[in-house]
């Protein structure tokens, strides 16, 4: 009885990265760039957040609204952020009162439906930093789709928490 004690406090603490609220920014969309200018882009990224983990080693967590164009076809099928060995799409959902992080395969583009990594919901884990980002800074993350295209945006980096985790500090 006294292990599952010790396993909710485990697992609230690895999930809090995950589920702390950040606020979104607007940031300039980005998008790939299409061969005809006047063509609207198959894929937009906005609101790119990279929140740095609370305890160094922990992973971090990237949040991003990815909006797929009227011509979008196909799966998000990976994440990749700069200064970050490996990156997983999860999805956090409530089951029995208790909320689980499940591994995302691949997320269908719907473009009457944008992509939202937010807290408590869509999210992206980042392992094996190489511990070079500061909040206040950027990185770059660049979505593929099943069809091998790449769209890339800046992401600001936040401390653990985000950007309100530290009232009246400057980063």
């Amino acid at each position: 009885m006294r292990r599952r004690y010790l396993i909710l406090p485990c697992l609230v603490m690895s999930v809090a990265g995950c589920s702390s609220p950040t606020p979104i920014v607007p940031s300039a969309s980005a998008s790939a760039q299409a061969e005809d200018p006047t063509a609207a882009p198959v894929l937009t990224i906005s609101d790119a957040v990279v929140q740095l983990p609370a305890v160094p080693g922990r992973p971090a967590v990237a949040y991003f609204v990815a909006t797929p164009g009227d011509q979008a076809k196909g799966k998000l099928v990976a994440v990749h952020v700069d200064h970050f060995g490996r990156a997983a799409m999860h999805d956090s959902v409530m089951e029995g009162g208790t909320m689980t992080m499940n591994p995302v395969d691949s997320l269908p583009l719907d473009p009457a439906k944008p992509l939202v990594f937010a807290p408590a919901g869509l999210h992206v884990m980042l392992f094996d930093s190489d511990n070079t980002l500061k909040a206040g800074g950027t990185t770059t993350l660049t979505l593929t789709l099943d069809n091998g295209a790449k769209f890339t945006a800046q992401a600001r980096i936040t401390p653990p928490g985000g950007d309100d985790a530290m009232p009246g500090m400057k980063m």
